[in-house]
């Protein structure tokens, strides 16, 4: 067991290296040929690419994730259809309402904003869809898809851009996004009939889950929308504050520090869930020392990771100047601290989550998100972008104690 774990992890980090490697690609385009502004803007849609997906989920991944391990993957399938099914109906009504309100305020959108309503809808459903592969423990599988919708477009976004001018647009890097999204769809459709599934999909009758899992799923909803808050709400109150270059700037570094937190999660903690779940239902001693042994093991490499990166961030400043890497060291060094530290309060919320502890981990995530965004708003209000970092760490060491607390009491 332990072995096919690093096995499926080492799997798993080898296509988050790749993954990452591309978004980097893609961090140093936009930096170095449309510019800092247009960094700040795509981050605005990044943010929004995360935000819709958590409104409209309503909360019932947290459950769906639990639900479906263990077992045969085709007897739980139709829970996913399901599920899928429900984000499809809310996607539309929200696209309706978004474009509505869009067309009555600045009149009718145009062909790049349709463009985005449709990567926010791909989103929520390709998030559904990665973590019910991963409860149903094909974890590979959920990250070669995790590749194709963020990441395996770059390349045409990049050569496009190189050579042809006209091309060379935030407006070209979203359609490329978009053909990310069908080729990942094109998978699962492909791996459904490859497996045998699709007659279970197809043929199954409606399960009842929705409805089963109706209440619990709305208690958890709001820690949902404060889970996304938690990552990418203050680039929003700091796109009200700070001008577009600073903004880009903070995007910039956020994007690197990011990655390393991306990897942590995809590569360990995420395929971690399942079993921690299974740990907890069996014996609660085990259950703790595994979660023990993550928690130390994560914040140390992360550090080692971060220290890396800068190092990396800073030698592209200096020894690559065509690359035009904005460099402020202690505002850097203060991203990177606070990504760390919420990434490592992530990792006690999934914890959390293993244990079925649904008002710890909600209370204290929509107290985080609360928190956090009034320490951004006040740090930015007084500070510019340093002054919101500075307050995001401090915010997010206070959390990681009291969700160390509540892990120790479930």
């Amino acid at each position: 067991m332990a072995l096919a774990m690093w096995l499926t992890g080492g799997t798993i980090f080898g296509l988050r290296i790749a993954t990452l490697g591309l978004r980097f690609a893609l961090a140093v385009y936009v930096t170095a040929l449309l510019g800092l502004a247009d960094m700040g803007r795509l981050g605005i849609v990044q943010g929004l690419s995360a935000l819709v997906p958590a409104v409209i989920g309503m909360g019932y991944n947290f459950h769906m994730c639990r639900d479906v391990v263990g077992g045969d993957p085709a007897g739980r399938i139709a829970i996913v259809r399901d599920r899928l099914a429900w984000s499809m109906r809310m996607a539309a009504l929200a696209a309706t309402l978004g474009l509505g309100g869009w067309w009555l305020v600045l009149g009718r959108p145009d062909w790049i904003v349709l463009v985005v309503v449709a990567i926010l809808w791909a989103e929520a459903l390709a998030m559904d869809a990665y973590l019910a592969l991963t409860g149903l423990r094909m974890n590979v599988l959920a990250n070669v898809g995790v590749l194709l919708r963020t990441a395996a477009w770059v390349p045409i976004a990049i050569a496009g851009g190189w050579l042809a001018p006209d091309l060379r647009t935030l407006d070209f890097v979203y359609a490329c996004w978009l053909g990310g999204h069908v080729a990942n769809f094109a998978l699962l459709y492909r791996t459904l009939h490859a497996r045998g599934l699709w007659p279970r999909w197809r043929d199954d009758p409606p399960t009842g889950w929705l409805g089963r899992t109706r209440k619990g799923a709305v208690q958890i909803w709001p820690s949902d929308v404060a889970l996304v808050l938690i990552s990418y709400g203050d680039r929003f109150i700091l796109a009200a504050i700070v001008g577009e270059a600073a903004l880009g700037a903070y995007v910039f570094f956020w994007t690197f520090a990011n990655m390393i937190r991306t990897l942590m999660q995809s590569s360990v903690v995420t395929p971690a869930l399942p079993r921690l779940i299974e740990l907890n239902r069996v014996d609660r001693a085990s259950w703790l020392a595994a979660a023990r042994r993550l928690g130390i093991a994560i914040p140390l490499v992360g550090a080692t990771a971060s220290a890396g990166m800068l190092a990396f961030v800073w030698a592209g400043h200096a020894y690559v100047p065509q690359g035009d890497f904005p460099w402020d060291g202690p505002l850097a060094v203060a991203i990177f601290a606070a990504i760390l530290a919420i990434y490592c309060g992530d990792y006690l919320s999934t914890v959390l989550n293993s244990a079925g502890a649904v008002r710890a981990y909600s209370t204290l995530n929509i107290a985080f998100a609360g928190v956090l965004m009034l320490g951004v708003l006040i740090g930015a209000l007084t500070g510019g972008v340093i002054g919101a970092v500075v307050a995001s760490l401090i915010v997010a060491l206070v959390f990681d104690a009291l969700k160390v607390r509540a892990v120790v009491r479930v």
